[in-house]
């Protein structure tokens, strides 16, 4: 349990990463995390951005601060220690650790300590980031080939000891996957666009045959009977005859 509940290490962040990625919430003891599409696992964040927005609500049992970096936006947000927030002024540069944290779909950071900071601090705060990123995409691309060589999750683990936690595995493999599963469902949407372009062009009353589908379409077979078959049980198309496939 003691293992369970240890603290997570702020990592460094910028607010683009932190925007476009998937929260996950976990049970127990485990922490919620944060997962960006490169395969970082975030579940505390070090960052540094301008402050442009300050809020205290009118009976001071919450407030929040807008900081942009440049790329984008984030609220630090606070349920206590309310006062720790007028330290601060629009305007100023500040450096925030705090915890990564989701609600009605926006991203935001539980403030736990922050410290107006130089540009120069702000500067070595991006060279850094950018050195942690260089470094995550070597990373990255070496688990990448191991899956892609047939290496199982064990045999990766064992591989990337000393650089990757279990925990780190298992998020690349799994951004890896929900990459895939979108470029799938991308793919897809593609075919289903040329189909029923297709079928447009070539239904001249009774529909389009779908052997003419087939010769329109230069998509593989499999795929194409895939995609129709889910126009027809969608309800996006029908046959009014066998053989004849014509939109709604």
């Amino acid at each position: 349990m003691a293992d369970q509940q240890r603290r997570q290490t702020a990592k460094l962040a910028d607010f683009e990463q932190l925007n476009s990625g998937n929260y996950f919430q976990r049970e127990g003891f485990e922490p919620n995390f944060l997962l960006t599409p490169n395969g970082r696992r975030l579940s505390r964040a070090r960052v540094v951005g301008t402050l442009v927005d300050s809020f205290i609500n009118d009976d001071e049992t919450y407030g929040s601060l807008t900081l942009d970096d440049g790329k984008d936006t984030l609220q630090i947000k606070f349920f206590s220690e309310i006062d720790q927030m007028r330290e601060f002024e629009v305007g100023q540069i500040l450096e925030v650790v705090g915890k990564v944290r989701e609600y009605q779909g926006q991203i935001y950071l539980d403030g736990e300590t922050l410290v107006a900071v130089n540009p120069e601090k702000e500067m070595l705060h991006q060279l850094r980031l950018v050195k942690t990123m260089e470094e995550w995409a070597q990373i990255h691309e070496t688990v990448k080939q191991l899956k892609e060589s047939g290496k199982e999750h064990e045999d990766i683990e064992k591989e990337m000891a000393g650089t990757l936690n279990e925990d780190e595995v298992d998020s690349l493999l799994q951004s890896f996957n929900e990459a895939f599963s979108s470029e799938n469902q991308g793919e897809m949407a593609n075919i289903e666009r040329e189909v029923l372009d297709a079928i447009k062009e070539l239904d001249s009353g009774e529909g389009a045959d779908y052997s003419d589908i087939l010769d329109e379409v230069d998509e593989p077979e499999e795929k194409l009977e895939s995609t129709v078959n889910s126009l027809l049980s969608e309800g996006t198309c029908y046959e009014p005859k066998p053989g004849k496939i014509k939109k709604l």
